[in-house]
This record gives structure tokens, C-alpha cells and sequence, in this order.
């Protein structure tokens, strides 16, 4: 009997050294400090000033590919330009949002915008690192949608929300060329 008490303890007491070193690192986990990646909430004027173009147009098509190494997937958005209210630029826009998804495998980036075949939208852009291509100012920010005459994003009605940004256009530039 003596030795099967001091066999119990024993497994007793490797439990309960296992429990506390479970504890101590779930709390230490718990101490540590959490890293989140958080997106400042861009007002009209900053996404304005950090945009070589803005425009307004319908999206004609949406295509996802893998890059020319293989290992990163985009989405190509071309939309028909019918209005630029910063910059010039051709009547078709290509832009290029991080992942898609091509033959069944997936990238979903978080922050990037997603684009419809059909819908209207006022896009921010900006170059992207390929030629003839550009890429939303902002992520999700520098992308407003269409919809009945309004703005969904910005919950205003689109005659609105147009020339709001067109006043901070040409007060950019008037500020620039006082320069």
C-alpha cells in the first residue's frame, strides 16, 4: 500500500507541475502585447492630395491572375472612365488589387477593395509598381460605390459628394501653385 501512495503522489505532483507551467504560459501569453494593424481613417482631402488621378467610371470587367513569379495573386479591374476629377488619363483604367482567386486557390488581403462587374465607382488612384496599371489610394478607403444617385460609403447623394471633391481638388491646386 506505501508504494502505491507514493506512486500516486508522485504522478500527482508531475500533474500538478504541468498545470502550473500550463498557467505560467497563459498568462505570460496574456501579458504579452497584442500587434494589430489598424488603418487610420482617411479624410477626402488626405486621399485627394496622395492621388494622381480621380475618377468616376463603370466597371467593365474584373480578372484575377497569379504575378509573373507565381507566388502572388491579383485582381485586374478595368473600369470605363466617364469622368476625371483629378489628372487626365484614358477613357479605360486598369487597376490592380492584391488577391483574388484563380483555379480554385484564394488570396484574400485584408483593407483591399472589391470591385463588381456593373457597378459605379469614384476610385483615388495612384501608380503601381506595373506599367499602365494603378492601384487605389488607400486600400478600401480610396473606393466609393454608386448606388441609386448616392454615395454608399460616404452616405452622400452623388451631385454631393462630386463636388466636395472637386472643391478639395482645386483648392489642392491653387495651394500648389501658390507655391
Amino acid at each position: 500500500m506505501g508504494r502505491r501512495a507514493f506512486r500516486s503522489g508522485r504522478v500527482f505532483r508531475a500533474g500538478a507541475v504541468a498545470a502550473a507551467f500550463v498557467l505560467a504560459l497563459s498568462v505570460v501569453a496574456l501579458m504579452a502585447p497584442q500587434s494589430y494593424a489598424l488603418m487610420q481613417k482617411a479624410t477626402l482631402a488626405q486621399l485627394a492630395s496622395g492621388s494622381t488621378g480621380i475618377i468616376q467610371g463603370k466597371v467593365t470587367d474584373v480578372v484575377s491572375r497569379w504575378d509573373a513569379g507565381g507566388k502572388t495573386i491579383f485582381t485586374y479591374v478595368t473600369v470605363t472612365v466617364d469622368q476625371w476629377f483629378k489628372g487626365t488619363g484614358p477613357k479605360a483604367v486598369t487597376i490592380r488589387v492584391p488577391g483574388g482567386e484563380v483555379d480554385g486557390v484564394g488570396l484574400m488581403v485584408e483593407d483591399t477593395p472589391a470591385f463588381a462587374k456593373g457597378e459605379t465607382v469614384i476610385i483615388f488612384l495612384e501608380p503601381s509598381q506595373e506599367q499602365s496599371v494603378m492601384k487605389v489610394k488607400g486600400l478600401f478607403q480610396g473606393k466609393f460605390t454608386v448606388e441609386n444617385g448616392k454615395v454608399r460609403e460616404a452616405g452622400l447623394p452623388l451631385g454631393d459628394f462630386v463636388q466636395r471633391v472637386k472643391s478639395i481638388v482645386k483648392a489642392q491646386e491653387k495651394k500648389a501653385q501658390e507655391k
